[in-house]
């Protein structure tokens, strides 16, 4: 009976991890990223990938919770390999880490279907509660990009993808 016990609480553990693909095609930036989320207990890294075609087959192969993803990518960028995961219907929670703060691309990309936009300049913590809550479905939002949709006319409180926006 203890072993029962202990099998459901393991595997309670196990749906506790979030399973996460990490996608730059830099590969300092993927490493300083993977030391970052690897302090997290709950976060495990899956795999990585460095171009656009590569981001696609790993979420195929390895069926990840979230999907960590630049924008600016070699052979197909970020906007592509979203509308390919979307246009398949893959199962996979994105969060887009770029340097670009443009509110009319962030509003753009958000309506393709992406759960969260953070700018590579957000604090290491940031990254790891964006991930987490993606995992749960709830869209991350700096404050800062908060604030830049709301003047781009965006409604912050919308429905992507069936599940409720939380913005802090």
């Amino acid at each position: 009976m203890s072993g029962h016990v202990c099998d459901e609480r393991c595997a309670m553990e196990i749906k506790k991890t979030v399973r996460v693909i990490l996608a730059d095609d830099h590969p300092l930036v993927r490493h300083g990223i993977r030391k970052l989320l690897e302090k997290s207990l709950d976060i495990h890294i899956v795999g990585e990938a460095g171009t656009g075609a590569e981001t696609i087959c790993l979420v195929q192969d390895l069926k990840p919770d979230v999907l960590l993803l630049d924008v600016e990518m070699p052979d197909m960028n970020g906007t592509q390999v979203v509308r390919e995961l979307r246009r398949y219907h893959v199962p996979v929670s994105i969060v887009i880490l770029s340097a670009c703060d443009d509110p009319h691309f962030i509003d753009q990309i958000l309506k393709m279907g992406v759960d969260a936009y953070l700018t590579k300049s957000e604090s290491p913590v940031r990254i790891r509660e964006a991930i987490q809550q993606v995992s749960t479905k709830y869209a991350a939002f700096l404050p800062l990009l908060v604030f830049l949709l709301s003047k781009a006319g965006t409604v912050l409180f919308q429905v992507i993808n069936g599940w409720s926006l939380a913005v802090n």
